[in-house]
């Protein structure tokens, strides 16, 4: 008799500490949340204000203007890489290079580049390769004037992380960009990059970031956004909201606390120098722009250099978000990879106090709440299993939980939308709000389901070792730009 009630007790104390756990887990991720909001306030006003005293003149007319390479990576990019290098070679900056990777292409994208760009071979002017690399097969630039300034590195194949070390090792400016071939960059965006290096007097900013977009269904003209949609489909519509949310309330309220950890591969400027010495990026992870952060705080924290990490809250980047589950769970399942290879690598970190803050707090947190996630929401759902099968799970207080936290998660993100729409000069139509706010609604029962599940299949992978590289990606491109595009050739043609 003692022992079968030593065991209900038991198993119930087990119940009790397992909600206790989750609940507390829960208000942790709450009280983080809000602590974002005041945080992101914070830095809008603030660089609202730093707008107003330093214009884009301004920064042209300056004498310590630093120079910048843009490393685009590319590999099969045949179906949109002409739109895209237009897009790359619009900037509105007077001192920039576009430096585009060719990673061993199997499709026709290089000789695309060579007839539109009428690219000719110049490989005397490859010289130092400071960073390993794959090798470097021809180095090509353009015969007409007004093209001078792009050049097109053809190398063997070796990977996003080795094409873009290869385009480091070749650039010759104070500052590099790396973003991805498929990108739209808006025009005035490396103006706006490069403003904090002329603020910033106390610390070196060892790297700066700009939020990301989706343009899905958007009309690209020549390279350039002339019209700003949201997706037709619900897929890549409610990632709309996810990077609003993420990159509005998450890395812009970090980058207040100079505690950013990762800046986005998709478009991000950092110190060339800087990179050459730590190595550049670690093409054996494919979480390379997270690991890449990550290793250049960790070189200026034993250095003790003064650093920041900067997050620019304005879109300057727009990109083909996955436009049905299956790709969306193929990106997912590469993030969580190159997470769990970038945790795993730097494990060090965790509560050391020789690199401070970052030991102490911005890096567990990426343990607990970004690494963790999916395997607390995981178990919770298994839990909430058992314990149902056991009878344990008192239903009317449930209900009213789950109520609660969907609840809470939505205001979330209905608040950063209309930060985000009152900020920036994007989705201002009320069917636009409207449609934000649907899919905001409709996130955690048809959206968040399935990036949980990519990110466990993700971990499941590297738990068991199970070798795999980025997966194919697929990509429709910008139709409506190529459409448009197509259209006004055929006629002057």
């Amino acid at each position: 008799m003692w022992n079968s009630a030593e065991s209900f007790f038991g198993s119930y104390f087990i119940y009790w500490i397992s909600v206790f756990l989750f609940l507390s887990y829960g208000a942790s991720l709450l009280t983080l949340y809000l602590l974002g909001i005041l945080l992101a306030r914070r830095s809008i006003k603030r660089t609202k204000q730093r707008s107003i005293f330093l214009q884009s003149d301004d920064i042209v007319s300056a004498t310590d203007i630093p120079s910048v390479t843009i490393i685009a990576p590319a590999y099969n990019e045949g179906k949109t890489i002409v739109e895209n290098v237009r897009s790359l070679l619009s900037m509105q900056y007077p001192y920039y290079e576009l430096l585009l990777v060719n990673d061993g292409s199997k499709d026709d994208s290089l000789q695309l580049l060579i007839d539109e760009f009428q690219l000719e071979k110049h490989d005397a002017s490859f010289i130092t390769q400071p960073i390993p690399t794959a090798s470097v097969n021809h180095i090509y630039r353009s015969k007409l004037k007004k093209f001078t300034h792009l050049t097109v590195i053809d190398k063997n194949n070796g990977g996003k992380a080795d094409a873009i070390n290869a385009g480091v090792n070749f650039a010759n400016t104070e500052l590099v960009i790396f973003t991805d071939v498929d990108c739209i960059i808006e025009q005035d965006a490396i103006l706006k990059m490069v403003r904090p290096y002329l603020e910033e007097d106390d610390k070196e900013i060892i790297a700066c970031g700009g939020g990301i977009g989706i343009a899905n269904d958007s009309e690209i003209r020549n390279g350039i956004l002339t019209e700003l949609k949201l997706p037709n489909n619900l897929i890549p519509l409610t990632q709309v909201v996810e990077y609003i949310r993420a990159f509005l309330l998450g890395r812009m309220a970090w980058s207040e606390i100079n505690g950013l950890m990762l800046v986005s591969g998709a478009f991000g400027m950092y110190p060339r120098k800087r990179v050459i010495e730590v190595g550049g990026f670690n093409p054996n992870t494919v979480g390379e722009d997270l690991e890449l952060c990550i290793r250049l705080r960790m070189h200026m924290e034993e250095k003790k250099i003064p650093y920041k990490v900067v997050y620019l809250p304005e879109t300057l980047c727009w990109t083909e978000g996955p436009p049905d589950v299956k790709v969306l769970t193929l990106q997912r399942d590469r993030w969580a990879r190159g997470l769990w290879e970038t945790i795993s690598l730097h494990r060090h970190l965790l509560f050391n106090s020789k690199y401070r803050q970052m030991g102490w707090l911005y890096y567990p947190y990426w343990v607990i709440f970004e690494f963790s996630a999916p395997i607390v929401e995981t178990m919770g759902v298994l839990c909430l299993i058992a314990f149902s099968l056991l009878g344990w799970v008192n239903w009317p207080n449930a209900i009213l939980l789950f109520l609660a936290a969907y609840l809470v998660g939505c205001l979330f993100s209905t608040i950063a939308i209309f930060m985000y729409v009152k900020s920036f000069n994007h989705y201002q139509k009320p069917k636009q709000i409207v449609l934000l706010l649907l899919a905001a609604y409709l996130e955690p029962f048809l959206y968040h389901p399935v990036l949980v599940f990519g990110q466990m299949k993700g971990y499941y992978k590297k738990f068991f070792d199970i070798k795999t590289g980025w997966g194919k990606m697929t990509r429709k491109g910008f139709k409506v730009a190529e459409d448009v595009t197509q259209q006004m050739r055929s006629k002057t043609g």
